[in-house]
């Protein structure tokens, strides 16, 4: 434009300009004095942009509505401008608006259409909805939503007769943050004639426009025509196939690509009239896709360059990426034990039932593929139906970043499908794990093994990420990352094992229907790179629907500011959450957060079911939400003998059927609903609840659980009071926790809906049931004392007990604290039955005591039927000495204290300067007696009070009898 008329330009803007100063909320759509009170500009003529004639008013949601670039700052044409552009597509001409937007234009009944394309801007990222609105003298002619993760959507509109434009930017119901929206090319027509408006041609369903195979049928929908019109569609300027719109001017189209149609790059294209019934056009490229059975090799360990085949194999991940897009069915096999270096980032795309492979070939080792600091080690974008398997991946390097071990992305609209990741190991992966600061971006970006997409990209339709090993990997372990305005679908991640991650074990983005199974995720926050600050949780949904995660296991995760739980229901998620069948321990932040409407009381409609779960020393709910969802909360069992129950969770509740085992805490009552839950060891039921059960609930082995789902001490023993003592609920799931029937009868309290167990001796490792021994790493696990204090692992180790190796006491050898650090070490002696075996003259017992009871009468039992009562001594572990019958095993230079039960900065975990003994005691056994059992002193399990036994051994077998 030219400089003059630029100005002149700028001068009408600012005489209609209704400014919103101050924090983004609604604007009205009122015109301002100035605008009121000035002459209408004169209508447009012939065909002009929007942005080059004057608007007669204009109100704007921040600061003024801009020319040709997108919404900025507060101040007309300032610098926080950026060029208009929508899902990628960059738009020279257009208005850049913030909801909430009005403009209007006097077209004097001398105009004829419409056109733009609109959408959020892409400064605002996958955030922003905002709802588009053209009006016509008043009457509304168009009405689109549109998304962050949404691209451009076209609009053709009929102005003939009207003497008033009105283009609205209205906030979606969550207000107007990130709202920045753009009509991008809009032109107002005065001509005589309409203007062809392009048609959108689009896959659908199964359909992949970059992966068509000759000889097989595919299905477009073409947008944008004149109501039953007639279209013609072509594949490479030979037509395929025809149709007739419907009344909304849509056309469904299939055909079958032609057998012999060479594979590459082609182009779709459709013709009809467009609305007014102008001839127009619309174009789409697509690719077809050739099926091959070739095996490529690459030996990383050959001295010389190859052709790819076993005699000569490519020698390098570069030879690899080099080579030109993979056909569908081929394979990429990396020799066994070797090491490739840099990242590979292979092309091409497979189809269904012929997908590419990247796996192994010989004896040995996985191979490993470094990718020495790269975004990604491995690296598949905008490709379809390929698998990884069998590989070793890291991707180390010295300074954080944003990075991923095996990453599969796609950057534009079309579908994509068939992503396999199974049986890899992946490790030593430096991502960003901080989510606070300048680069907090980075942390969901940054994972062990990804499937990414973006705003206005396409979604993948089948993910499978099983049986793989995820450890060391900065940020977390398994990502679904981004969202767009596609669901993924058939999405299944089952039977991984992730360890020792800076950050969330499992993520799932933009997904319909996902199931999440038989995985593991502990010591989250810890290893290589370990989290740093922000928050995190062990495995939750974000902006997905109907999400199942069950048979799961998150355990011992570090603190967090305010998460740190095992599951949690997060942003956006539709129609019903669902975790079930797990099984959590020791985690800084607890069992769930309810961030299902953004964490801090926002309105859903989505319902949250928890149901059948275990929860050891994992007693915590946290978030808040509000409005017509409700959580269903029932059949759970909540074990946390060393911690209260923190009820730090707001919103519509039903509780029902519940074992709550705590020593105190309180649960909210506001907008909830109470019945038949148990309760024991200082916990006490809600005012008022019906059904409720005050008694132990005779557990066969409550807190025995390690890290696995195999937790049999949770079922209930015969006079169990909670036998058959719950409520009747519908449509429950159909089994138990343990593959129980739920059906046929009144149900139990509890995770459990067998029969009563028989009480039975037990191996001492599946009765344990105090966390004693707490690591530097994660020193909130665990608790001995009502004021949460343990063992240090590492100031055991100085002491000479170090875990998993020999110790000895009265002349009996033994093995130091064979379970992980983390996970139950102790017995709490409350007259469990202990099953022994093995001959000797000395029965040794290893522990300590708490409070003031340091002794007690045990029953000693023989496999020749008698038995025998004995007094077992353990001193005070602080201020305990030794005796006649006890020995210090070792005294730590210190133990460890955290000041709350849950999270908490490094100021709530206090190094205690004291020292905390372990002792050993001896029973001695009769000339030619074996130990069949032990039957141990009553007393209470939970913490603080009574004998403490972390190993039971029999040794001092005499000469002879070996």
């Amino acid at each position: 434009m030219h400089p003059h008329n630029l100005a002149k330009r700028w001068a009408a803007a600012a005489a209609s300009v209704a400014l919103t100063a101050g924090t983004l909320v609604a604007a009205t759509a009122a015109v301002s004095p100035a605008a009121t009170a000035a002459e209408l500009p004169p209508p447009p003529t012939g065909v002009v942009f929007a942005s080059d004639v004057p608007w007669a008013s204009m109100s704007n949601g921040w600061g003024p509505a801009e020319l040709d670039m997108s919404n900025g700052g507060q101040a007309l044409g300032d610098a926080n401008r950026r060029p208009l552009t929508i899902g990628g597509i960059v738009y020279p001409k257009g208005i850049g608006t913030h909801a909430a937007s009005s403009i209007t234009y006097n077209l004097g009944g001398q105009c004829r259409q419409f056109l733009s394309q609109v959408g959020v801007d892409d400064t605002q990222g996958d955030r922003g909805r905002v709802d588009f609105k053209v009006l016509v003298d008043g009457v509304e002619r168009f009405a689109g939503e549109r998304k962050g993760t949404d691209g451009a959507l076209p609009v053709n509109v009929d102005l003939r007769g009207g003497t008033t434009l009105q283009l609205k930017v209205e906030p979606g119901p969550e207000g107007n943050g990130n709202d920045h929206a753009d009509w991008a090319d809009a032109r107002i027509n005065c001509s005589d004639a309409f203007i062809a408006a392009p048609l959108r041609l689009e896959a659908q369903g199964e359909t992949n426009l970059g992966a068509l195979v000759p000889g097989t049928p595919a299905t477009v929908v073409v947008r944008d025509l004149q109501p039953l019109g007639a279209v013609d569609l072509s594949l490479g300027g030979e037509k395929v196939t025809n149709g007739v719109a419907d009344q909304n001017g849509v056309a469904t189209l299939t055909f079958v690509v032609p057998v012999g149609t060479a594979g590459g790059t082609t182009e779709l294209a459709v013709s009809g009239p467009d609305p007014f019934g102008t001839p127009s056009t619309g174009k789409t490229s697509a690719t077809i896709v050739t099926i091959s059975s070739t095996t490529f090799f690459v030996d990383c360990s050959a001295a010389e360059p190859g052709d790819g085949t076993e005699q000569r194999p490519f020698n390098s991940v570069a030879q690899v990426n080099a080579h030109g897009a993979f056909a569908a069915g081929e394979s990429i096999l990396l020799r066994a034990g070797t090491s490739c270096t840099g990242a590979l980032t292979p092309a091409g795309t497979g189809v269904a039932n012929h997908p590419i492979t990247i796996s192994s070939y010989g004896d040995g080792d996985k191979p490993t593929v470094n990718g020495a600091g790269a975004v990604a080690a491995v690296q598949i974008t905008n490709a379809s139906h390929w698998t990884v398997s069998g590989l070793h991946v890291i991707n180390p390097s010295a300074e954080l970043g944003r990075r991923v071990g095996i990453l599969f992305n796609t950057t534009t609209a079309s579908a994509q499908a068939g992503v396999v990741i199974t049986d890899n190991h992946v490790e030593d992966v430096a991502g960003w794990s901080n989510k606070t600061g300048p680069r907090n971006a980075e942390f969901p970006l940054s994972a062990g093994i990804m499937v990414q997409v973006q705003g206005g990209s396409g979604a993948y339709n089948g993910i499978t990420i099983t049986g793989n090993e995820v450890n060391d990997a900065g940020a977390g372990g398994i990502k679904l990352a981004g969202d767009t305005s596609q669901y993924h679908r058939n999405v299944y991640i089952g039977h991984n094992a992730i360890h020792e991650v800076g950050g969330d074990a499992i993520v799932v983005h933009n997904s319909d229907a996902p199931l999440v199974e038989h995985n593991s995720g502990l010591n989250l926050g810890m290893g290589k790179y370990p989290f740093i600050a922000g928050n995190f949780a062990g495995m939750w949904p974000y902006n997905s629907r109907n999400t199942l995660f069950q048979h799961n296991v998150v355990g011992n995760s570090v603190t967090s500011t305010y998460d740190s739980t095992a599951w949690d229901c997060d942003i956006n998620v539709v129609g019903t959450c669902i975790f079930q069948y797990n099984y959590s321990y020791g985690n800084a932040g607890g069992f769930y957060l309810n961030c299902i409407s953004n964490c801090a009381g926002g309105a859903t409609s989505a319902n949250v079911v928890l149901r059948y779960n275990i929860a050891q020393d994992d007693c915590r709910i946290g978030g808040s939400s509000s409005g017509t969802g409700k959580h269903y909360i029932y059949n759970n069992t909540f074990y946390c003998p060393s911690r209260i129950f923190l009820d730090d969770m707001t919103g519509p509740r039903e509780v029902r059927n519940n074992l709550f085992v705590a020593p105190g805490g309180s649960l909210k009552t506001a907008s909830a609903a109470y019945a038949n839950n148990a309760y024991f060891g200082g916990i006490l039921p809600p005012a008022g609840e019906a059904g409720s059960v005050l008694a132990d609930p005779k557990l066969v082995a409550g807190g025995s659980g390690q890290r696995a789902l195999d937790v049999p001490g949770y079922r209930l023993a015969t006079g169990s009071p909670l036998l058959g003592a719950g409520a009747l609920i519908d449509d429950d799931g159909g089994k138990d926790f343990f593959g129980n029937p739920t059906t046929g009868g009144t149900p139990n309290i509890g995770a459990y809906q067998g029969a009563g167990v028989a009480p039975a001796a037990l191996p001492f490792g599946a009765l344990v049931n105090q966390t004693s021994v707490a690591s530097e790493a994660n020193p909130r696990n665990g608790a001995i004392t009502a004021d949460r204090r343990t063992f240090s692992e590492n100031a055991l180790m100085a002491a000479g007990l170090v875990s998993g190796q020999a110790y000895s006491a009265f002349g009996v050898k033994s093995v130091w604290h064979s379970s992980a650090v983390g996970t139950p070490d102790t017995l709490k002696a409350a007259g469990q039955e202990v099953a022994l075996s093995g001959r000797g003259r000395t029965l040794l017992v290893t522990g300590f005591s708490t409070g003031n009871v340091s002794s007690g009468l045990a029953t000693v039992h023989f496999t020749n039927g008698q038995s025998r009562q004995v007094t077992l001594n353990l001193p005070n572990w602080l201020s305990g000495v030794a005796t006649d019958s006890s020995v210090v095993v070792a005294s730590s230079a210190y133990h460890q204290r955290h000041t709350q039960p849950y999270i908490g900065g490094p100021s709530t975990v206090v190094r205690v300067d004291e020292a905390a003994k372990v002792f050993a005691t001896k029973i001695d056994i009769p000339p030619a007696f074996e130990v069949a059992s032990v039957t141990l002193p009553q007393g209470s399990a939970l913490v603080n009070e009574g004998l403490n036994i972390m190993d039971i051994a029999i040794g001092n077998l005499p000469v002879g009898l070996g």
